[in-house]
């Protein structure tokens, strides 16, 4: 039995993306086939299965459109993971986020949390680094989080380093006196895909 890879965990783009494929071809199977169903039984298209088949593509399309979705976000590669994973140390670290906004979405590769400091990386070359900052911001703000600092990467070698000063000193991943790190991460899993 295989274990299911988390919001947050490394690989869980991946298996979102054949989860969501599944699921939409199933439901657009089980839409064909209530069709065919009822034109078979009936002879016409014109009964109450192709009403039903029609109201059944209307779950498969929002899958779909998850799909696509999902289809153009890349989770953190094997190598940058890598080298991204010994210099985590202590630090609170989620892998493979997507956060949308109205305007934008934001593929971050790996993020991390330790007083009072959110950083981020991402290797996707189209990635708006200042309004995924502003975006962050806005959404903690909105949860009562203004006093995170936050700062995302685009050079992994720049990543690495800001992981290295935020690790020293930092507590446990776990500590559970890190009442703002707990909220943080409820935060971060809420508003990604």
């Amino acid at each position: 039995m295989t274990k299911r890879i988390k919001k947050g965990e490394m690989g869980y783009l991946k298996a979102q993306k054949k989860r969501a494929a599944v699921r939409t071809l199933l439901l657009f199977g089980l839409s064909a086939a209530v069709y065919l169903t009822g034109l078979f039984s009936t002879g016409t298209n014109q009964n109450l299965l192709t009403i039903v088949a029609v109201l059944g593509c209307l779950p498969a399309s929002r899958s779909a459109v998850n799909l696509f979705v999902l289809l153009r976000c890349h989770g953190v590669s094997n190598g940058d993971w890598e080298q991204i994973y010994p210099h985590t140390g202590r630090l609170r670290a989620w892998s493979d986020l997507v956060f949308t906004s109205y305007e934008k979405n934001f593929e971050i590769h790996h993020m991390a949390y330790a007083r009072g400091a959110l950083t981020g990386y991402t290797a996707n070359p189209s990635c708006d680094l200042k309004a995924c900052e502003k975006h962050l911001h806005s959404m903690c703000a909105q949860n009562g989080l203004s006093n995170v600092e936050i700062k995302i990467f685009r050079e992994l070698p720049s990543y690495l380093r800001r992981l290295d000063a935020l690790s020293e000193g930092a507590a446990a991943p776990k500590d559970d006196a890190d009442e703002q790190a707990d909220r943080l991460e409820s935060l971060l899993m809420a508003i990604s895909l």
